[in-house]
């Protein structure tokens, strides 16, 4: 299975998750429909059409942190826009119209990306836009003011690996006959995230995981069919 790998880095990141409107706080990582949306900023696919492009039913996605996970949060000024503007969002004279927001926000993030499952002559754009270094539009790291650095680091065939011990770089699915082997000293992070969303931005599965906050491999058993062979890599798709 053809898979391109790049890295993408930001000094600010921000993935809401959908129960914290109010008060937004950050998945650890970007979802796998975060980095449709990433792959088609780079490809210059309109936000309307990237799911069906992209093939959002086949595209397998893998995240993988690069740095340790840090988290900071502040608190922003935004306006008001139900009574505190005019038609065209302008300040009403003489009133306070912004209110102050916590936000969470993940500090120095940088992840790997691996994708695979995309259609020949899609992978073929996207890997020549990435090692140019050129996107057609902005990438960010979710929220737009956020802005990101996206690197190119190969292209791999991806190998189912046998059943046996692993050490995988990125996020790993947990199943019932896959077995995690926490460490003593580390920390590590357990959640459910969407992991395939469809054209009309409805979520169709979810998927509990495990990552390491340090941006360490995790070690783990068994899980047939989860964990693949990458180039010097053991990686699994969400």
């Amino acid at each position: 299975m053809r898979t391109l790998v790049f890295d993408i880095a930001g000094d600010y990141g921000q993935f809401k998750k959908p129960y914290s409107p109010m008060s937004p706080v950050s998945y650890p990582l970007p979802p796998p429909p975060a980095v449709l949306g990433m792959l088609g900023a780079v490809l210059g696919y309109g936000k309307d059409t990237y799911h069906q492009q992209l093939g959002w039913d086949q595209v397998r996605i893998g995240v993988g942190l690069r740095a340790p996970l840090r988290v900071f949060r502040a608190a922003l000024n935004l306006l008001q826009t139900k009574d505190g503007t005019d038609g065209f969002f302008r300040p009403r004279a003489g009133q306070n119209t912004h209110t102050q927001v916590p936000f969470e926000f993940l500090r120095n993030p940088r992840f790997r990306i691996y994708v695979a499952g995309l259609a020949d002559p899609v992978a073929d754009e996207l890997a020549l836009r990435l090692r140019a270094g050129r996107t057609a539009y902005t990438v960010a790291l979710g929220l737009a003011p956020c802005l990101a650095d996206v690197t190119w680091v190969g292209e791999w065939p991806a190998q189912i690996l046998p059943d046996g011990d692993w050490h995988a770089a990125t996020a790993v699915p947990l199943c019932a006959d896959l077995q995690v082997h926490y460490e003593d000293n580390r920390r590590y992070h357990r959640l459910r995230i969407p992991v395939v969303m469809d054209g009309t931005r409805v979520v169709q599965r979810y998927q509990e995981i495990v990552l390491a906050e340090d941006g360490q491999p995790l070690r783990g058993r068994g899980g047939a069919g989860v964990i693949h062979v990458i180039g010097p890599e053991h990686i699994a798709f969400l």
